[in-house]
C-alpha cells in the first residue's frame, strides 16, 4: 500500500468572506491612518504637497503590501503566483498591455472631444511634464495601484472565487472596491483625533464629491480592472491600468491645481468621457477574454 498525503479542505464560503473583507479593511485602514499621519509629519518635518503623498504613499504601500503577503502565506497558504504576480516575463506583458489598452482608449475618445473643443491642450513645458508624470507614477503606484491591486483585484477576488463562481467573485470584490470610503474615513477621523487635528467624519465619498458620482465611477472602473485582470491572469495588467488611468486623469480632466507643465482645460461636461473610455477599456479586455478561452 502507497500512503497518500491527506488533502487539506477547502475553507468554507464564511471563512473566504471574512478573509476578503480583512483585506478591504486593511485597505481602507491603511488608506485613511495614512492622511492625517502625513500632515503631521509634513507639518513637522516642512514637506510640501508632494512630499506629503511621497509619505502617504510609503505608509499605505508598505503597510498594504505586508498585511496581503501575510494573510496570502500564513492564512490561505498560497504563493504570490496565485493573486496574479507571476514570472518577470509574464509581469512585463501584462504591464506593457495595461498600459496600452487602457492609453489607446483614452485616446480613442478624447481626441474626437478635443477636435469637439470640449478639451482645449497648451503649450508644454517638457521639463515640468516630465517632473511631474515620474513623481506622479512613483506615488500613485504606491498610494493606490499597488495596495488596491494587491487588496482588491488580488487578494479579494481570488479568494471569493476559490469556492464560487467567477461572477459572484467579480460581484462581490466590485461591491467592496465601491465601498472603500466607510473604513478609509472612520480611520482618518479616528487618526486625525488621536494627533489633535479636525476629523471629517464619517464619508461616502470624499469631500466635495456627489457620493452617487463617486459610486459609480468606482463600479466602472473596478469591472474594468478586473476585465484587465481576468483577461491576462495578470495583476500586473490591472496595475497598469490603474496607473495609466490615473495619469490621464490628471493631465486631462483634474489638471487646474497640480503642475503637471501641460496647460489643458475641459468643459465640465467632459467627465463623462472618463466612464466613456473606462467602458471601451473594459470591453477591449473582455473581448480578449473571450478569445483567451476559445480553444
Amino acid at each position: 500500500m502507497t500512503a497518500t498525503t491527506p488533502r487539506t479542505p477547502l475553507p468554507t464560503r464564511r471563512s473566504l468572506a471574512w478573509r476578503a473583507l480583512a483585506a478591504w479593511a486593511a485597505m481602507g485602514l491603511a488608506l485613511g491612518a495614512a492622511g492625517p499621519v502625513s500632515t503631521a509629519l509634513g507639518e513637522q518635518w516642512g514637506l510640501g504637497r508632494t512630499g506629503r503623498q511621497a509619505v502617504s504613499a510609503l505608509i499605505v504601500g508598505l503597510a498594504v503590501t505586508a498585511f496581503i503577503v501575510w494573510l496570502n502565506g500564513r492564512v490561505d497558504r498560497r504563493p504570490l503566483a496565485a493573486l496574479g504576480l507571476g514570472p518577470a516575463g509574464d509581469a512585463a506583458r501584462g504591464f506593457v498591455l495595461g498600459t496600452v489598452v487602457t492609453g489607446g482608449a483614452a485616446a480613442l475618445v478624447i481626441a474626437p472631444a478635443a477636435l469637439a473643443s470640449w478639451i482645449e491642450f497648451g503649450p508644454v513645458d517638457w521639463g515640468a511634464l516630465g517632473t511631474f508624470l515620474i513623481l506622479n507614477a512613483l506615488i500613485a503606484f504606491g498610494l493606490e495601484a499597488l495596495p488596491e491591486e494587491l487588496a482588491f483585484r488580488g487578494y479579494v477576488f481570488t479568494t471569493l472565487r476559490r469556492r464560487g463562481r467567477t461572477a459572484a467573485a467579480f460581484l462581490g470584490t466590485t461591491a467592496l472596491f465601491c465601498l472603500i470610503m466607510p473604513p478609509t474615513s472612520l480611520a482618518a477621523s479616528a487618526t486625525a483625533l488621536l494627533l489633535g487635528q479636525e476629523p471629517d467624519g464619517l464619508l461616502l465619498a470624499p469631500a466635495g464629491t456627489d457620493p452617487v458620482t463617486y459610486v459609480i465611477l468606482l463600479a466602472c472602473f473596478g469591472t474594468a480592472l478586473l476585465a484587465a485582470r481576468i483577461a491576462t491572469g495578470s495583476l500586473w495588467t490591472s496595475i497598469a491600468m490603474h496607473l495609466t488611468f490615473l495619469t490621464v486623469n490628471r493631465l486631462v480632466f483634474a489638471n487646474a491645481d497640480r503642475d503637471t507643465g501641460w496647460q489643458v482645460e475641459a468643459v465640465p461636461d467632459a467627465a463623462v468621457l472618463v466612464l466613456a473610455y473606462l467602458l471601451l477599456t473594459a470591453a477591449v479586455f473582455g473581448l480578449l477574454a473571450r478569445v483567451r478561452r476559445r480553444p
